[in-house]
Formats: structure tokens, C-alpha cells, sequence
């Protein structure tokens, strides 16, 4: 699993959605869990293609320890489709990070998304790799 730590974040690139199980060490998490996950796989799924959420060890809502943001490789194509799973789990973190105050803070939000989406496009999911 690649996992890049961002001053708010962390980033989770995972070969499968075990990975997201085996990195934070837990059988379930935020509604998933890992036996579901390893009977949908085996079913030809790939069960997550994308989470964001609060680390599952942080049972007060706050940012430390910090959030993460999975990609599921195996959801990838290699295509528009990867930059729209991601915008949409980036979105999800940049809600998060900004208390869901679509009200005050919709433009900054949306911005903050696109920043990190064209980022970890083109330095974590190809450009680098």
C-alpha cells in the first residue's frame, strides 16, 4: 500500500480493499467490513473503490489522529473515470475538513477538492508510479 501523509489527511493507495483493513489493523470500520469485503472480491467486486472518513481509532470526531482518504487500485481505469472516484472521496475529506459548512465556505470546498484531485492525480496515481 503506498501512503502519503498530508498536513490534514492521509492518503491510502491500496492494491485491494484488504489493504484499508490491514493498514488500519481492524475487521470493520464507518459500516464496512473486512469478511464482506473478502466475499464480494471473491465474487469478482472490488467491495471499496474509494473511502474517506475519520481514522477508525478516532471515536471523538476530531482531526488527530488524522482522516484518511482510500483508493482502491483495483477500482482504477485508466481513464476520466479515476479523476471522478477521486474528486468524489476528495470532496468527501474537503466537507470534512471544513465542518461541512457548505453555507460559509462552498467556494473554498470545492477549490480545495480540485487542488488536491489534479495533485494526487498526476504525482500519486500515475505521473510517479
Amino acid at each position: 500500500m503506498t501512503v502519503i501523509y498530508f498536513a490534514s489527511f492521509v492518503l491510502l493507495i491500496g492494491n485491494s480493499a484488504t489493504d484499508l483493513f490491514d493498514y488500519y489493523g481492524v475487521q470493520e470500520m464507518h459500516g464496512v467490513n473486512r469478511t464482506a469485503c473478502v466475499s464480494r472480491i471473491a465474487e469478482g467486486g472490488t467491495y471499496i473503490d474509494g473511502f474517506a472518513n475519520y481514522n477508525p481509532y478516532d471515536s471523538t470526531f476530531i482531526e488527530l489522529p488524522t482522516p484518511f482518504v482510500f483508493i482502491n487500485r483495483q477500482a482504477l481505469h485508466g481513464d476520466h473515470r479515476d479523476i471522478t472516484l477521486l474528486n468524489h472521496e476528495l470532496m468527501h475529506m474537503s466537507l470534512l475538513l471544513h465542518q461541512w459548512d457548505v453555507e460559509h465556505k462552498e467556494e473554498d470546498i470545492i477549490t480545495w477538492a480540485e487542488i488536491f484531485t489534479n495533485l494526487i492525480y498526476t504525482d500519486y496515481l500515475y505521473e510517479k508510479n
